[in-house]
């Protein structure tokens, strides 16, 4: 394959090359992967502009950080890796590109691993084409003296004979190869059994409990409920029905009841423990299920438990937070749910909730709190996985179920403690910006590190 490869910094670029390279960015950005990541476009998009303008000298990661993501004068690579995480996401969304949408580029727009300053291909478009394949040479051979043989007889029973042994034959060595390759295992990298502990390498399994929070289900009917039904939903005034209709574009007209309840699963639970089982599922790990009001305090000495939601929906999550250093805050008439850190460090906030303003429903951003912490009995895992709303715990799951996030937990955990063994404990507040309720992108912003 024919390319031509310019690293500038570069003042050489001759004009045309540029207009390509602009136009190959415009493709890249507008392609669906690209489309959907706000963060991975900006990054792109500066990186290489500044590569176009001349200044790729003074790509590194502190200017990236302030200009890509936000971050103020007291960001610090050490304690917030935001840059190398989305570098290193962002070659393979790269990779994506160029093996689908951009096969057929002529122009390759490459982050090299370990730099920031991007490289610019040029490809020759006849290497593109599939390779036209010669006919073979014919060899001419000297006359031979011709032979007729006569081929030995076979009759037309063993012709189905021969053919019903080679077909079982076949299915013989494709039923062994399906089998081997449906049962082959798929071995997880060992950083999840180094986070995870317990929870992923105990042969009795793990429970996840899922948080029963108060919801109402709302109702519309045609005709009023009959009174002695009316235990099946509580009937709402006028002026609430309105409300409730223009909420949810609902058509005009009907009765409107709500029914409490605490059985509903809450949405982002749901979606993330997908991949949490999946993970578990990988590592031969068996998953159980529960509700949060089935727990008692004997089931902590006795099980591996995932506890997920918030504290106003999930009631065991208070007393085993009270004793850490990051905890949860209630709803109060000032202020939103949220979590709080009581001693906050250089950088840190002492509360982390949404901002309500970019939207509400369902957020526009959201914070999860993690914590893995020791068990009762000291043996068995215990991890509280809480979004401040449902879609933080589904964020806060993606995020614990990706080998490349945890390589990045456990280095910031293995500076903090370098003579560090055994299971980790920690707690750590993440947050992501959402699009349509899934995370874009998610990132660190305080840890720490418990006995």
């Amino acid at each position: 394959m024919s390319t031509q490869q310019t690293s500038p910094g570069t003042t050489g670029l001759e004009l045309e090359k540029i207009e390509r390279i602009k136009s190959e960015l415009e493709l890249i950005l507008a392609s669906g992967g690209f489309k959907r990541s706000e963060r991975h476009s900006r990054f792109l998009r500066f990186v290489c502009e500044s590569t176009l303008n001349g200044t790729s000298t003074q790509l590194n990661e502190y200017l990236i950080a302030h200009q890509v993501f936000d971050r103020g004068a007291d960001y610090s690579p050490g304690e917030d890796s935001v840059v190398r995480r989305q570098a290193y996401s962002l070659r393979q969304k790269l990779q994506e590109y160029y093996a689908a949408d951009g096969k057929n580029d002529t122009v390759r727009i490459e982050l090299p691993v370990g730099r920031y300053v991007p490289t610019f291909k040029f490809l020759d478009p006849a290497s593109l084409l599939s390779p036209v394949i010669p006919p073979p040479e014919v060899v001419e051979e000297p006359p031979r003296a011709l032979v007729i043989e006569s081929p030995p007889r076979v009759t037309e029973t063993w012709k189905w004979v021969l053919l019903a042994g080679a077909m079982c034959v076949g299915s013989a060595v494709a039923g062994w190869w399906f089998g081997m390759t449906k049962n082959a295992p798929v071995a997880l990298d060992p950083v999840f059994s180094r986070i995870w502990g317990p929870l992923i390498t105990d042969t009795d399994g793990s429970v996840i409990c899922f948080s029963n929070a108060l919801t109402a289900g709302i109702r519309q009917t045609t005709e009023p409920f009959p009174e002695e039904t009316l235990t099946r939903g509580i009937g709402l005034a006028k002026d609430e029905a309105d409300r409730i209709r223009h909420q949810f574009h609902l058509p005009a007209g009907g009765y409107f009841y709500i029914n409490p309840s605490l059985a509903h699963a809450k949405m982002g639970e749901a979606m993330g423990s997908v991949q949490l089982t999946a993970m578990l599922t990988k590592a031969k790990v068996p998953v159980r299920a529960t509700q949060s009001r089935y727990l008692n305090w004997q089931d902590f000495r006795h099980q591996n438990l995932i506890l997920l939601g918030h504290d106003e929906a999930n009631q065991w999550l208070d007393p085993i937070l009270s004793k850490l250093p990051i905890r949860q805050g209630r709803t109060t008439s000032d202020k939103p749910r949220r979590i709080v850190i009581l001693e906050p460090r250089s950088g840190e906030r002492s509360e982390y909730y949404p901002d309500y303003r970019k939207g509400q429903n369902p957020p526009a951003e959201d914070y999860a709190l993690i914590s893995f912490v020791t068990s009762i009995d000291g043996r068995h895992g215990l991890a509280l996985i809480n979004g401040v709303n449902t879609e933080g715990t589904m964020m806060a799951l993606e995020y614990l179920t990706d080998a490349s996030n945890l390589h990045d937990l456990e280095g910031r955990l293995r500076k903090a403690s370098p003579q560090h063994s055994g299971p980790w404990h920690f707690q750590a507040i993440l947050h992501s910006e959402l699009r349509d309720g899934v995370p874009a992108g998610i990132e660190l912003m305080a840890l720490r590190l418990l006995p």
